[in-house]
């Protein structure tokens, strides 16, 4: 069974934007478990943790990049949600990039949502 990696954009000056994305990264997920897809949504997991850190552990930051590394490497394809910011995310952009090097599928969430989810 094919294991997915959700991608989208997160980190914004405005904390509202950050939410939006970690609600609509959530929402995506949501819909894809509902059909019994795995699918890591890695916003999902981490926003919340991002919020704890702030407020429990002042001037501390999460490196995601080692830790978003060890779930790809468990992953099968990405699937990357096409927010605003999505192209100009470098995040997304990595993530992708590591996808298509070790040949994965890259699927665009409204490719995905068409074929798997309607």
């Amino acid at each position: 069974m094919t294991v997915y990696f959700l991608a989208c954009p997160y980190s914004d000056p405005d904390p509202e934007v950050v939410t939006k994305r970690f609600d609509e990264c959530t929402k995506a997920a949501a819909a894809i478990s509902l059909k019994g897809i795995p699918v890591y949504s890695q916003i999902t997991i981490s926003h919340p943790i991002n919020q704890s850190v702030t407020e429990n552990f002042k001037g501390e930051k999460v490196n995601w990049a080692p830790i978003d590394k060890a779930f790809m490497d468990k992953c099968d394809a990405i699937i990357v949600l096409e927010m605003p910011g999505w192209k100009e995310s470098g995040g997304v952009q990595r993530e992708i990039d590591y996808f298509k090097d070790r040949g994965a599928k890259v699927w665009l969430f409204s490719d995905f949502e068409s074929k798997y989810l309607t």
